[in-house]
């Protein structure tokens, strides 16, 4: 089995073009055309008879085809920019820095970067004995890579908070706060963002766009929402939490694309 792995290690070296790109870990070849759409640029951190490490900088509307890992688990993180992960049978679903995939076993994938970003991206694989690392089948399509991304695990809506008025400064003080570091520390929190209404202060209204429902659950435990939430309880004289369904996913990521 290691002659295999390293079999296989050494017929992509030599069929790829090698390329200096600083990444995290400065990347050393770019992936051959045969198995790649776009540019992808591809260093081998670690491989071994039972486990492979492999790090992908994925240029912008770059993707890898059609694979799987036969017998074996593949774990992928995302370090930067915007991805895309697909399994066969199921939505094309959009990940973000911090995101973490599992693709069990013989399970028929594909990932790369979105149109608007480039992506890095870890992944840890498992060789089964006596089994290839991976097995390439066709490349992805431009209507499969162009397909609606699933956002059905996505959370929207619009906190509606009426604060006592003798405790309006203090309140606006700890939801600055929060909604701040929630958004640079947490990858699962795409959007928290509070306003108020210019008849009524006292009225606070908070777009709240969570990840997934494991990521709003992870936000509601972190130390500084739990300070907002003690801190504020005597504050609060009403509080409404109606969950939202986007009308155009697609257009949520333009909006954001437009401030970067």
């Amino acid at each position: 089995m290691k002659k295999i792995s390293f079999i296989l290690l050494f017929a992509i070296l030599n069929t790829a073009v090698y390329a200096q790109v600083q990444t995290i870990f400065p990347a050393q070849f770019i992936a051959p055309a045969e198995y790649n759409t776009g540019t992808v640029h591809v260093s081998v951190l670690s491989s071994s008879e039972r486990q492979m490490t492999t790090n992908f900088l994925f240029e912008q509307g770059s993707r890898n085809s059609w694979h799987y890992h036969p017998n074996a688990t593949q774990v992928l993180m995302v370090l930067s920019g915007e991805a895309y992960y697909q399994e066969e049978g199921s939505p094309k679903q959009l990940l973000r820095k911090g995101d973490v995939v599992t693709t069990a076993p013989n399970v028929r994938h594909w990932n790369g970067a979105t149109p608007w970003s480039s992506a890095e991206c870890m992944t840890v694989s498992e060789i089964a004995p006596g089994e290839q690392h991976a097995i390439q089948l066709r490349k992805v399509s431009d209507e499969e890579f162009s397909s609606p991304v699933s956002n059905e695990a996505m959370i929207v809506r619009i906190a509606e908070v009426e604060v006592y008025p003798e405790y309006l400064e203090e309140y606006l003080s700890y939801a600055n706060e929060v909604d701040r570091l929630s958004v640079e520390r947490e990858p699962g929190v795409i959007c928290l963002f509070p306003m108020r209404s210019t008849e009524d202060s006292t009225q606070i209204r908070i777009l709240e766009i969570y990840a997934s429902e494991s990521a709003y659950q992870s936000h509601i435990k972190t130390d500084h929402f739990q300070k907002y939430k003690l801190g504020t309880l005597h504050m609060v004289k009403s509080l409404n939490l109606p969950s939202m369904q986007p009308l155009d996913p697609e257009a949520m990521r333009l909006i954001f694309k437009k401030q970067l």
